[in-house]
């Protein structure tokens, strides 16, 4: 890229009027590109930092278009039952677009595409004017980076916060990335959204894919920089929802006191939905959602801690 050329990065999603992605109301950008595999992500499509073939069966209408258009094959007809049926293909697409152009259903198109600085931030001046508005603890809005894991575009983001005044910034994180990076960063960013996933080295490693030790030592890093932090916990009926990862979590409230508070993140199967549409079923979970019950016994758990948990 010459000094003159915009810095670009693949995001997948921009969703104005954010209310769950931090405090008050924000503009979240949702990169493409994540170095974990949680087998319960609710954005499966934020694994590959590449665009990716996208096929919903509940809108595809068999009109058959996009095959006649598709130089790769990834999109065929097949006979099945009696009955002829679009074929998909996820590992031959070639993402050159030409099938998201014929159908007019969104039953096949692309996820994700190259944004420059300038796109982003015409999107954030769509949400300007409501960060001001207060939120329910009395907290303004801004934007969120999030994913996917931000930290992979960390050049855009630097390029991006350096154009975009005086604002607001959270970055949801799953703190796996190179301590340098977050040096870095973090005096750019107002709040991190911090996961804290696992506790045990071989079950993080079986469930997201990669070993907890480097996020345990960022959040450390991070805390005794001064970084506002959130702790996010997403929560699993039955997977990680054990007595000792409770107990750890307690226990690192515990040492950083100045976490505002950990919040859970309870399980919601709609990542298997989203994970079929892109040929990642098999990567991810599928059973039913956590339910008040679930959330009832998590917070009841945390209460011989005295800990500040809430649900997200």
């Amino acid at each position: 890229m010459s000094h003159t050329e915009e810095p670009t990065a693949m995001i997948f999603d921009i969703q104005q009027f954010s209310l769950n992605d931090g405090p008050g109301i924000r503009t979240s950008i949702f990169f493409k590109g994540c170095p974990l595999r949680c087998v319960w992500c609710h954005n499966p499509e934020s694994f590959v930092r590449e665009r990716q073939l996208y096929y919903s069966n509940m809108l595809c209408t068999r009109c058959f278009k996009c095959t006649e258009v598709c130089p790769s094959g990834a999109l065929t007809e097949t006979k099945y039952r009696g009955q002829t049926l679009l074929k998909v293909d996820h590992d031959a697409c070639i993402a050159c677009g030409k099938c998201e152009t014929v159908c007019c259903y969104d039953a096949v198109k692309l996820v994700g595409r190259p944004y420059t600085v300038g796109e982003v931030l015409a999107q954030i001046e769509i949400g300007r004017p409501y960060y001001d508005i207060m939120g329910e603890r009395g907290e303004q809005g801004g934007i969120t980076l999030t994913g996917g894991e931000p930290m992979m575009h960390l050049d855009f983001i630097e390029a991006l916060l350096a154009r975009s005044g005086d604002i607001h910034v959270c970055m949801e994180t799953n703190g796996y990335a190179d301590p340098e990076s977050y040096k870095r960063i973090a005096p750019k960013i107002d709040l991190f959204l911090y996961d804290y996933k696992v506790t045990g080295e071989a079950l993080h490693t079986e469930l997201c894919g990669v070993g907890s030790e480097r996020i345990r030592s960022n959040l450390d890093m991070l805390y005794r920089m001064g970084a506002g932090i959130i702790l996010r916990l997403p929560f699993i009926p039955g997977v990680n929802d054990s007595d000792t990862h409770i107990a750890a979590i307690a226990e690192l409230m515990e040492k950083y006191p100045e976490i505002k508070w950990a919040e859970i993140m309870a399980y919601n199967n709609f990542g298997y939905s989203k994970a079929e549409t892109v040929g990642l079923e098999d990567k991810i979970m599928n059973q039913p959602s956590a339910d008040a019950a679930d959330k009832e016994k998590w917070l009841g758990a945390f209460e011989k801690y005295g800990t500040n948990i809430r649900i997200g």
